[in-house]
């Protein structure tokens, strides 16, 4: 048996929300039986992660409902097993730049399967057009208005009560913003630039009473209230499960497609700014 303390020493002290409250622990869970079996490397689990994400990868090219349901379930394991080789790592101290670089591609491959998979599966169940239903945009926005909503433009009130109709080619640029996004932000995060404070070791007091404007002040606001929004991997990889558990391929890549231009754009301006978030 593992020493138990030193393997959940191994689980990252600064993590993504959905690393640390879910995929974390329990990857070390799945840990305990094979950490002492030497013959399992991390560099195997990297790899190991890669075969499941692309089998995920499978069922989305079908694109039906169930296939869908399966692949977000996938998914979800996938990224488990991604946590597990890091801390395998740092229990038996077993580093090496190989592993790293091996962990990095094989997430930008996993990235590039999902969406890619997820355009061609949806446009082949859908060959020429789709339908977007807008009841429950209607519903949401009843609620948010109460009585106020009838007041609106009876014109308008039936509008929510249909559907819209779009060519399913427009997946594919979607899909392509939403995986050219994912991959900029990563290269954000290894070039240091994730929402880290850009301040000299001495500040000055006009640099720290620095105040954000209202746009930077709402960045913030989104980034420290909505776990679920920060966009690290793991909060990518919730994502992704989530619509496809709902079979809602195309809010999926407008999601990804709308959050990630936010983040591409607001996580240099923070930095430059030297703002930080977890303050």
């Amino acid at each position: 048996m593992p020493d138990i303390n030193l393997l959940r020493s191994a689980i990252k002290a600064k993590d993504g929300w959905w690393a640390s409250k879910f995929s974390g622990p329990l990857a070390n869970r799945l840990l305990e039986p094979i950490a002492d079996i030497q013959a399992i490397t991390p560099n195997h689990i990297t790899v190991f992660s890669l075969f499941i994400g692309l089998g995920a990868g499978w069922y989305f090219l079908r694109g039906d409902e169930l296939s869908l349901f399966i692949g977000a379930v996938l998914v979800q394991l996938s990224f488990t097993v991604d946590c597990m080789d890091g801390q395998l790592a740092r229990y038996r101290k077993q580093y090496s730049k190989f592993g790293a670089w091996l962990d990095r591609i094989s997430d930008r491959i996993k990235d590039f399967v999902y969406f890619f998979t997820l355009a061609w599966g949806f446009f082949h169940q859908h060959p020429e057009h789709f339908q977007i239903g807008l009841n429950g945009l209607g519903d949401l926005i009843c609620i948010l208005m109460g009585k106020k909503f009838f007041l609106l433009p009876v014109d308008l009130q039936v509008f929510f009560m249909h559907s819209i109709e779009l060519p399913s080619w427009i997946i594919w640029p979607l899909a392509m913003i939403a995986s050219f996004t994912v991959f900029l932000i990563d290269y954000y995060v290894n070039q240091d630039m994730k929402l880290e404070p850009n301040l000299p070791v001495n500040p000055s007091p006009e640099v720290t009473s620095k105040k954000p404007n209202a746009f930077l002040h709402f960045a913030l606001l989104v980034y420290k209230k909505i776990p679920i929004l920060r966009f690290n991997i793991g909060e990518q990889a919730l994502l992704i499960s989530l619509f496809c558990a709902f079979s809602s391929v195309f809010f999926l890549n407008l999601v990804f497609a709308c959050l990630g231009i936010f983040y591409a754009f607001i996580w240099p301006i923070l930095k430059l700014k030297g703002l930080n978030p977890e303050k």
